[in-house]
């Protein structure tokens, strides 16, 4: 379920990065970031029911003028492939995926999923970092939300058990 304080550290660096806008689907793993992020008074959370509906909404949210955030598992990184594709790549919308690594080493679940994640990262030209560093969270975050900017793409970040 991941600890308050590694939650509390990810929503500082996005604060930090500028991030105002962050959407979610309800998981577990991230139960901790979630709950800050309904808590949060400075970033707007808008929790919705699939991924790809969450694509869209940081695409509509980045068109008027947010800087934006999708909160998910890998699994459901497959799911907004397309929704990636045909929207924010095809259109140049900079998103922050942060992305629960589920299946990654040492993981005994979802193994086939984690297994498929950075490829299919690397297929859809998407850059991304796993983040293991506690210490590198800040950094990550903000070279990621700058990168995303700078490129106009979707950028991810896996977060893996330790960060969080």
């Amino acid at each position: 379920m991941g600890t308050i304080a590694g939650a509390q550290q990810i929503i500082v660096a996005l604060k930090a990065a500028g991030v105002n806008l962050v959407s979610s689907v309800p998981d577990i793993n991230m139960l901790q970031l979630i709950n800050l992020l309904y808590e949060d008074k400075e970033i707007t959370h808008v929790p919705v029911g699939r991924e790809e509906e969450g694509i869209g909404v940081c695409t509509g949210a980045h068109l008027a003028g947010k800087q934006t955030a999708m909160l998910m598992q890998n699994g459901g990184l497959l799911n907004s492939c397309n929704g990636l594709t045909t929207t924010a790549l095809q259109f140049g919308i900079p998103i922050l995926l942060l992305v629960y690594y589920a299946g990654d080493i040492g993981d005994n679940a979802f193994h086939m999923v984690g297994l498929v994640t950075e490829p299919v990262l690397q297929g859809l030209g998407i850059k991304h970092i796993v983040m293991r560093d506690p210490a590198k969270v800040k950094q990550d975050i903000t070279g990621a939300v700058t990168l995303a900017n700078s490129s106009k793409r979707p950028v991810a970040l896996l977060l893996t058990r330790a960060v969080l």
